[in-house]
């Protein structure tokens, strides 16, 4: 059983649930944390009929983080009891297969729904003028009839099931939400984001002065999140001798976390070659991106081999060495005079 202790001592539990609609509750109220608040979640659930298929999804996201293209999400909020193949799987098949049919019935629903929320309608306006749709109807419209894109929220996510999402053939991700508890009832949460903005708190060494960084404030995340939204490049702390045999033999990188709102926007990987080089010298172009095993990371391909960097970017300050992926926009990467400039 996992356990966090606090900084005055508390012990907190991981807390198990035996309802699905515990879990539930928590997702709604982390919501904003979760998906961020330039999203709409709507917890309603919706009966859709198409093909014949009876289909009861658990939520809605809208994502308008990049207001031109918005996306939907189908939520499925489950708790790792519950079987991955015969309760998740067949759930999520049913709601890839009624999908294409139920178009129009759901965006019905969400506009009655927004409509009758204040704060949700807000949300779209604010996203709507921020696009070129002249009006919430066009923009939902735009929201709604796009491919298929599945979140699974769950308390634990298992090899189990990223082995059944990964045979059904449609863009799914799986957000993990844990759950730790106090003797006194007291509650503390970790989890998975959309975008993924809290990584870098760890994932970038900055040491203080008690040897870790201090978390970032929301106005840092804000910026940070901004940025990954804009970027197309991901960029990969690689030793040599991964380096040599995987990037530059196999033409591919692989065991990679991706948040299930950049999959896709990457284009294309940089290689950070770690000390002593502690440089980005290589880059390629992103053919495709596939699961890695049932890890739920994935592994990236490449459409050719990896080009050199005619300048490798540095590092201002060692301190800074990436510890795993980050995003830029290749163009302000390969135009930077070190990588910290980069990440601005």
């Amino acid at each position: 059983m996992s356990v966090i202790i606090d900084s005055k001592g508390t012990l907190f539990r991981s807390l198990s649930f035996k309802k699905e609609a515990d879990f539930e509750s928590i997702v709604v109220e982390l919501s904003d944390q979760i998906f961020g608040s330039s999203t709409i979640y709507i917890d309603q659930k919706k009966k859709m009929k198409g093909n014949d298929i009876l289909t009861i999804p658990d939520g809605y996201l809208i994502d308008m983080a990049e207001p031109e293209t918005p996306k939907l999400y189908i939520i499925e909020n489950e708790i790792v009891s519950h079987d991955p193949f015969k309760h998740i799987g067949i759930q999520i098949l049913k709601f890839v297969t009624s999908f294409d049919g139920a178009k129009m019935a759901l965006r019905k629903f969400l506009m009655d729904v927004i409509s009758k929320d204040k704060d949700k309608l807000a949300r779209l306006e604010v996203g709507q003028k921020q696009s070129t749709s002249d009006n919430i109807d066009h923009y939902l419209d735009r929201t709604v009839y796009e491919d298929f894109r599945g979140l699974v929220i769950i308390d634990e996510a298992k090899n189990e099931l990223h082995n059944v999402l990964g045979k059904i053939n449609a863009d799914i991700s799986v957000i993990e939400v844990k759950t730790f508890e106090s003797d006194r009832g007291d509650r503390l949460f970790q989890f998975d984001t959309l975008y993924d903005e809290f990584d870098e708190d760890i994932e970038i060494s900055t040491p203080a002065k008690k040897g870790k960084r201090p978390p970032s404030s929301p106005k840092e995340r804000a910026k940070r999140r901004t940025r990954r939204i804009e970027s197309d490049t991901v960029v990969v702390p690689a030793r040599e001798e991964g380096f040599e045999r995987v990037f530059l033999e196999q033409d591919q990188w692989y065991e990679i976390r991706i948040g299930a709102a950049m999959k896709e926007r990457i284009k294309y990987i940089a290689a950070y070659q770690v000390a002593p080089i502690s440089a980005v010298t290589h880059i390629a172009e992103v053919k495709e991106i596939k699961p890695y095993k049932d890890t739920g990371k994935y592994v990236l391909y490449f459409k050719e081999p990896a080009k050199a960097i005619k300048k490798p970017i540095k590092l201002k300050d060692p301190k800074n060495s990436p510890q795993g992926p980050v995003y830029v926009r290749r163009e302000v990467l390969l135009k930077a005079k070190n990588i910290e400039e980069a990440l601005k």
